[in-house]
């Protein structure tokens, strides 16, 4: 088991840094801000998203992916769904990007 690493600045140096540990995989879970930054810099292979059938939202409710900038559809950022399963009423959508 190893100790928790706090780790800051530019998300390349940070990988670099937990790379240096022997990581080879690395589980990144949180919030939009979280998600878009490493989307927007191209550090994402695989993404697992679940979805409910629930609705929830009120003013200043951040969307999903809120930091992410897609100015057209031309410009979408696309990933290829490789499955799909039911997890209680959810679902689960696995994506490589």
């Amino acid at each position: 088991m190893r100790p928790c690493l706090e780790l800051s600045g530019d998300l390349s140096h940070v990988l670099d840094e937990i790379a240096s540990h022997d990581v080879l995989q690395l589980l990144v879970e949180g919030g939009p801000t979280t998600a878009s930054s490493f989307l927007e810099a191209g550090l994402v292979n695989h993404i697992v998203w679940y979805q409910s059938a629930s609705f929830a939202g009120s003013d200043g409710t951040l969307g999903a992916l809120k930091g992410l900038s897609t100015s057209t559809i031309a410009a979408l950022r696309r990933g290829r769904i490789v499955s799909v399963q039911g997890v209680g009423e959810d679902i689960r959508i696995d994506v490589e990007v």
